[in-house]
């Protein structure tokens, strides 16, 4: 390992007291050989020796970042310290994405508490926060793909004359829950499954939430607190079919709930016979928008549908995107998303862009067949970034950690694209109450 890139070391060893110590020391690498500049130690000492470089930038943060680490037994040549070291380890960031050296470094973590366990006697296992364990698995920030198809769907109601915001908080939680319930349940089955199992490339989009990877929960507990969420999200929902109109949001309901489940569960394993981004697309657009524009008015209608139809296809890419990334492990695991059939780079991105065309041909057919309002045009101000997007999802495409920008900037995409739409509709319904 080369360390003549570092300008100092730091030496780690046990004191006789049984205590860590570390101090800094300059050093020479001599064909492998690192003399010390200065110790006290004696001759046979264990010691592992630091080497590490981070550049600060200006505007906050940090850049070129490296490490190595040395261990073995100093020993004396002509009065100068010397370790031959007999392991090693080291990170540069030039070589290896850090999300990547991060899941690298999982099995080197487990053996480590596995070690803590047999010294001390007693399970040892990572201290993590209840909200951060519960951030993460249940991948929390995902649910913006439900919100906001929740708040589009109010809004067209309002747009119509129809708002209550009670029903609103209600429509918002149930389905929330809903989502929590299938995020946690993909990921027990697909653990099940063998498709998370065999992804040794996860990124922070893609690849599961890892919980029962990093053994932060068991799968009997992934699956009953899955389970939870579903009986709440039903529970609220069917409150509001009793209430608000029994047969269209129970059937509402019914879908989305098998759209859900059964996205990665047996015996329907949607996901793995390539309908799964079809599911997605049909559960967080036309389910969603039409189940909360129903909600408050209490009928159906063509505007809510229209509308639903660039969110469904924008939150159904960021699954396609997201699919990416996982291609090789999907493909062993037998899930085969509409990625994995099409295989090629090309293929792929054709399809994308197609895509992109179509939401944004939907939201000015709307308004062109006078189901939208015209401040629902809004929405085409992101059309740069969906050109951005492709752009570097087309660049980096094949390496997953490199995709981790583009995969970011298609959920950003969809998010304000959908943000936006809602607005365009809540700007003439906010109208419509301050001047009746």
């Amino acid at each position: 390992m080369d360390v003549q890139q570092y300008d100092e070391a730091i030496v780690t060893y046990v004191d006789d007291d049984g205590y860590p110590f570390s101090y800094p020391t300059g050093f020479k690498d001599e064909n492998g050989k690192i003399i010390l500049e200065k110790t006290n130690l004696r001759e046979g000492t264990y010691v592992s020796i630091l080497f590490n470089h981070i550049t600060p930038l200006p505007s906050g943060g940090y850049t070129d970042r490296r490490y190595a680490v040395l261990w073995g037994r100093l020993v004396f040549e002509g009065g100068r310290a010397v370790l031959n070291p007999s392991r090693s380890y080291g990170w540069d960031e030039k070589k290896i994405h850090f999300v990547q050296y991060c899941e690298e470094s999982v099995p080197r973590a487990k053996r480590y508490l596995r070690m803590l366990e047999e010294k001390i006697g007693r399970p040892v296992k990572p201290a993590i926060s209840a909200f951060q364990l519960f951030f993460r698995a249940t991948r929390l920030p995902f649910v913006i793909a439900t919100i906001v198809p929740v708040l589009l769907g109010a809004a067209v109601a309002a747009y119509h004359g129809f708002l209550d915001w009670i029903l609103l908080l209600l429509t918002l939680i149930g389905a929330v829950s809903i989502h929590l319930g299938l995020n946690m349940a993909n990921d027990y089955f697909d653990t099940k499954l063998g498709a998370d199992e065999v992804n040794k490339t996860p990124t922070p989009f893609s690849g599961g939430s890892r919980v029962m990877q990093y053994g932060l929960l068991s799968p009997s507990a992934v699956i009953s607190i899955s389970s939870l969420f579903y009986v709440i999200g039903i529970g609220i929902g069917l409150y509001l079919a009793f209430t608000r109109g029994l047969i269209p949001i129970l059937s509402l309901l019914l879908l989305g709930f098998l759209l859900s489940f059964f996205y990665t569960s047996p015996p329907l394993k949607l996901a793995y016979r390539g309908v799964g981004e079809l599911a997605v697309g049909t559960g967080f657009g036309p389910v969603i928008v039409l189940g909360s524009y129903y909600v408050q008015a209490q009928s159906f209608h063509a505007a809510p549908l229209l509308a639903s139809i660039p969110i469904g296809i924008l939150i159904a890419l960021i699954l396609y995107i997201n699919e990416i990334p996982d291609r090789e492990a999907d493909a062993r695991a037998g899930k085969n998303t509409i990625v994995v059939r099409l295989a090629e780079k090309n293929k792929v991105m054709k399809l994308y862009k197609i895509l992109l065309a179509a939401v944004y041909a939907s939201i000015i057919l709307a308004v062109v067949t006078a189901y939208a309002p015209v401040t629902t045009l809004l929405a085409l101000l992101t059309i740069p970034t969906a050109v951005k997007t492709f752009k570097m999802i087309n660049q980096s495409y094949g390496n997953p950690y490199f995709m981790i920008p583009g995969l970011a900037s298609n959920i950003k995409l969809a998010t304000v694209t959908g943000i936006l739409l809602t607005v365009g509709y809540a700007i003439p319904a906010a109208a419509q109450m301050i001047i009746p």
